[in-house]
């Protein structure tokens, strides 16, 4: 696998972070072991495409922890595949067609944090996928953001796995995308309201910020919840 150190994207939230890119032309089994990384055995059958985006992620995480002091950790993953961290830290990892990256925080002034990167979709993509990603009482929202950027709904999309990533910690359990709605933005930030009571520490009427950057190629959300 070719691996290089990367920054598409220059996070917003003074966090510890590391960004890849990866190509999966030449990955090899034995890549894991060049990184000094155990691949989860949840991935025994993955495609090989899948085991390159796990390693990919793997290795920001473990270059973001580093940033922090914490080295010789495994990352593995919950039955629900989300990232096994150490004691008192948070992280995010998330890949999309060539790029990685992850985010970890030993703060205790937040109870998740979430970032999420997305390949740009075309326009006929986001007019077929809109239903399946916008709340009911999104329109008006999402329309005037659609005049603000050119990728409103890859925007919205990230933003909302962003948030999930985030609120999870607390919620522990999966929500959809109608579990949050726009309210506003402006040239750096989303604010979404919950539509639902998810727990107790996430009740229905909570405001989720997320920052938000795009370029050519992609679309970059983060999300911390304090």
């Amino acid at each position: 696998m070719q691996y290089q150190t990367a920054n598409p994207f220059i996070p917003q939230l003074d966090y510890p972070y590391h960004c890849c890119t990866f190509s999966t032309e030449y990955f090899q089994q034995s890549d894991f072991l060049t990184h000094n990384i155990t691949m989860s055995q949840k991935l025994k059958n993955a495609v090989p495409k899948r085991r390159v985006e796990y390693l990919a992620g793997r290795i920001c995480a473990k270059q973001a922890l580093a940033k922090i002091a914490i080295t010789e950790f495994e990352i593995d993953s919950n039955e629900d595949r989300a990232p096994i961290w150490p004691e008192g830290v948070l992280g995010s990892i998330s890949h999309t067609q060539g790029v990685a990256m992850a985010m970890v925080t030993d703060s205790l002034d937040v109870r998740g944090v979430g970032i999420d990167i997305e390949t740009i979709m075309p326009n006929d993509q986001e007019q077929r996928l809109k239903p399946q990603i916008l709340h009911p009482l999104e329109d008006e929202a999402f329309k005037a953001l659609s005049e603000h950027i050119s990728c409103p709904l890859t925007v919205i999309f990230s933003a909302k796995e962003s948030i999930y990533k985030a609120l999870y910690p607390s919620v522990k359990r999966f929500f959809g995308f109608d579990a949050a709605k726009l309210l506003s933005f402006d040239e750096r930030q989303l604010c979404f309201e919950i539509t639902e009571h998810l727990c107790d520490e996430v009740p229905l009427g909570t405001r989720v910020n997320v920052l938000y950057q795009t370029n050519a190629l992609f679309a970059f959300t983060e999300c911390a919840f304090p």
